[in-house]
């Protein structure tokens, strides 16, 4: 390339990219010279023929220049190619046994509804997506009838209390690492590693490697060896059983420690500082290694920009690179604290550092000498207008090839919004994967929930038990043998009453429920996968269903149309699983139906939806419709599960079962039991607005008898709903020493143990008591008015969330009775803190004492 007045100044070949060597590039007209000799200084050869498109990107190269913020980064050029599709997959809501929950009990509790903060790895042997949470490592198997099949085979070293679990899968070994960073007594990490998917695991070293307290990450690649280099990068000795090395990195609030294990993970090394507070924030996000053995840490904020720690000598040294291309540079979030960036490799080495620019903007930055300059940074969001962004993650494959995902908003914070990080904000947020084919300079993205939020309200960047933190930190992405882009995500507005709910609704449903988006058409990650044609057929649809008296109220997510458009969907409806038959057949362009027929309330309804296209239809997933009320009578909100410890007998396994095939299901002689108080156990809640009653809920919780009621205890509903001042609230039942009972409503809030989730109550007012009011029956069932205007008043469309049961006795007057601690059935089959853990989802939607059915 020849500026006119000047000299060459750079070369190509192929499809490769001209780099201009000065930096700014200076104004002036340029013409492409293509040369005959191999030496660009050589003298020109007529003619100098050219073939292709010459595009001039304004997007400099970085250098040593000031950083220049700005909140709106160019948007991402366009990528020509058919769209990407995505098909979601949630977890079955079944109950799995447990050696412990998080409360430390041995109980059971439903798969997958507690995943915070998820990892996700393919193992590409055999296939399987191993998805980690909490003390769940779930592993799932994708048929070729297009569902997926999930199974907890949870680590050993997963055990309370833990914070931040990681999951790692090494693609070239098919090794699957797990990891639990135990809080603060002592800060130490426990990691296992299975090769067979779960079936078997090997602890790490004994006790455990030293960690520090927070955002631990696990990753792991081939070593670098660079013989050239000065001094020269020679591999470590390292086991001749396990040829890659594994890389455990956490933050000690503000030094931030690597260490390097050369066994394949049975033990590690010294923890390595990678910075000092005095030059990055401690918060960072996963470590991934390039494929010549480069190890990469993305930081939100060091001295001002969002960087990549990069060592090249095998995590031996450090080096801190912002991202700046001299035109843009990667500002921190504000919104909140900010979240942490991300990093992806390509096959070349080439990094794309995905990034939440100003906390608004999903922003993406690519460098091709490993972070010393940067190119390209656009916002990947700009097509779908999105104004808010939270937790970037990203994946690389082939040369040029990679991807971004987040969660993205098109509400903008404002005076009439609110604030994202809050729960006055009154947008939505949906899940976004953006492709790029050629480096970085093309994006093509996917609104992967495009009809359905997967979250409603704020989302906390930022630490603390706020209610809009069902989401915590981050969640990942990776690929599978073929190429597939596999996002394991939480969806925190599980179940049709908060999908389905209207736009300006208020509320959420707060769950944290596992989900994995998986590429289903379209080119993939890795070139020798990609399609033979650009169409194919539609993928399945994502479907909720919410039944309230005779009508359920259907609606989906489409994300992958095949690049063709939808003609029909067929509905399917039958009232056993597995044998539905055709119910109508809609519009493409309808995203929802209504079966006003469903009137047989001792039937429980199951339903398919079907997508066509011109290629063909596609496949479905099946979801049920159980009878749960009206609004009038009471919708029942969770009815304990026939399967469950409690719906028998109500035995509580207080030590691990021992032996072969042990489970914690108590059988009729269990091992270790505590006594069970028939009037403790709890057979559902629900919620009501009769139109008796105007302005009032009617709470319901049914136990198993109250012809007795024990001294010093609790029967509690509680759920979300933010105010600027109050976000939980409850309402109850309580006896005195004397077993005398009164009743009452107030607020919750975290009571500030820690490391331990407890809630304290703080009374509003009491409930006068009434045979035809507020009162209980001996057969268990407790009924309780309360005023909506003295629980935040919501109204006629908005939605309460995480609604929960508990039962607590053995009070101390005055000293405990205020206090809040989950059973150890309730904590997780119910609702655990403050997000929903149950299923399915535990959100009722108002109606305003109007009618009994939807709003």
């Amino acid at each position: 390339m020849r500026n006119l007045l000047g000299p060459v100044c750079g070369t190509a070949r192929r499809n490769e990219a001209f780099d201009y060597e000065a930096s700014p590039v200076p104004t002036g007209n340029y013409t492409v010279y293509v040369c005959a000799s191999s030496n660009p200084l050589a003298p020109f050869i007529q003619p100098y023929t050219y073939t292709g498109t010459f595009t001039y990107n304004d997007v400099a190269a970085s250098s040593n220049c000031p950083a220049n913020f700005t909140p709106t980064l160019p948007a991402a050029p366009a990528d020509a190619g058919p769209k990407i599709g995505y098909e979601n997959f949630e977890a079955p809501g079944v109950l799995t046994p447990i050696t412990q929950t998080s409360s430390g009990a041995f109980t059971v509790e439903y798969l997958g509804r507690s995943a915070f903060e998820p990892s996700i790895g393919v193992h590409w042997t055999t296939n399987v997506t191993a998805y980690q949470s909490d003390l769940e490592s779930l592993f799932v198997t994708f048929g070729s009838n297009g569902l997926a099949t999930w199974v907890n085979r949870r680590a050993p070293t997963s055990q309370f209390i833990d914070s931040d679990p990681i999951l790692f899968t090494d693609r070239q070994t098919g090794r699957t690492f797990a990891s639990e960073l135990t809080l603060l007594s002592p800060d130490t990490v426990k990691i296992s590693y299975t090769d067979d998917d779960g079936q078997t695991w090997i602890p790490d070293q004994t006790g455990g490697i030293a960690s520090a307290v927070d955002h631990e990450t696990l990753g792991g690649g081939v070593y670098r060896q660079d013989l050239a280099a000065v001094p020269p990068i020679v591999a470590p000795p390292h086991s001749p059983t396990y040829p890659n090395a594994v890389y455990y990195c956490s933050q000690d609030l503000e030094t931030a420690l690597c260490s390097r294990s050369d066994d394949g993970g049975l033990t590690y090394g010294p923890s390595i500082p990678m910075y000092v507070g005095t030059q990055c924030g401690g918060l960072h996000g996963h470590v991934k290694v390039a494929p010549d053995g480069t190890v990469y840490v993305p930081n939100r904020d060091c001295s001002g920009t969002q960087s990549a720690v990069v060592s090249e000598d095998n995590g031996v040294t450090w080096a801190i690179r912002p991202v700046n291309t001299c035109t843009y540079a990667a500002k921190p979030s504000l919104v909140g604290t900010g979240d942490d960036p991300a990093i992806a490799i390509d096959d070349s080495g080439r990094v794309y550092f995905a990034f939440s620019n100003f906390g608004t903007s999903a922003g993406v930055a690519v460098s091709s000498d490993k972070g010393k300059t940067w190119t390209n940074m656009y916002d990947v969001g700009a097509a779908y207008g999105v104004k808010n962004v939270a937790f970037p993650a990203a994946v690389g494959g082939s040369n040029g090839r990679a991807a971004v995902t987040f969660y993205g908003s098109t509400t903008p914070n404002g005076s009439a919004t609110g604030d994202s990080n809050e729960g006055s904000f009154t947008g939505v947020w949906h899940l976004y994967v953006a492709h790029t084919f050629n480096g970085g300079s093309t994006w093509t993205t996917t609104d992967v929930t495009p009809t359905l939020p997967m979250q409603r309200s704020g989302l906390l960047r930022g630490g603390g038990a706020d209610i809009v933190r069902n989401l915590a930190d981050f969640f990942d992405v990776t690929i599978d043998k073929q190429g597939r882009v596999e996002v394991g995500y939480a969806n925190g507005c599980a179940g049709g009453p908060c999908s389905q709910a209207a736009a300006t609704a208020h509320g959420n449903a707060y769950s944290v429920t596992a989900t994995i988006a998986r590429q289903s058409s379209g080119r993939r990650l890795l070139a020798s996968f990609d399609p033979a044609t650009p169409t194919s057929k539609p993928g399945a649809p994502f479907v909720t269903a919410y039944r309230v008296g005779s009508v359920v109220h259907l609606a989906w997510n489409e994300a992958d149309t095949g690049n063709a458009s939808i003609t029909n969907y067929k509905i399917l409806r039958g009232t056993s699983s597995g044998k539905e038959t055709n119910l109508a057949t809609i519009k493409g362009t309808q995203m929802k139906y209504d079966d006003t027929k469903a009137t047989d309330p001792t039937k429980t309804y199951y339903y398919r939806v079907v997508a066509i296209n011109k290629v063909g239809q596609g496949s479905s997933a099946e979801v049920a419709a159980p009878y749960m009320g009206d609004a009038c009578n009471g919708m029942v909100i969770h009815r304990n599960d026939p399967s469950h410890p409690e719906s028998y007998g109500g035995a509580i396994l207080t030590t691990a079962p021992i032996g072969p095939g042990a489970t914690p299901v108590p059988t009729p002689t269990p091992p270790v039991l505590a006594s069970a108080i028939p009037q403790l156990l709890i057979d559902y809640v629900s919620v009501a607005e009769p139109a008796s009653a105007p302005g009032y809920f009617v709470f319901k919780m049914k136990v198993n008898t109250l012809s007795s009621i024990p001294a010093n205890s609790r029967w509690r509903i509680a759920w979300d709903w933010w105010t600027p001042t109050t976000q939980m609230y409850y309402v109850g039942m309580k006896s005195n020493q004397a077993g005398a009972v009164s009743f009452e409503y107030g607020t919750l809030a975290d009571a500030g143990v820690p490391a331990v989730l407890v809630l304290g109550e703080t009374k509003i007012a009491d409930l006068p008591q009434s045979p035809t009011g507020t009162h209980y029956d001996p057969d268990g069932t407790i009924t309780m008015y309360v005023p909506k205007s003295g629980v935040g008043n919501p109204q006629r469309g908005d939605l309460l969330g995480a609604i929960g049961g508990k039962t607590i006795t053995g009070d101390v007057p005055g000293v405990t009775d205020t206090l809040e601690r989950s059973t150890t059935f309730i904590d997780h089959t119910f609702v655990k803190g403050n997000s929903d853990n149950s299923y399915p989802a535990a959100t009722y939607r108002v109606t305003g004492n109007s009618t009994c059915g939807q709003p």
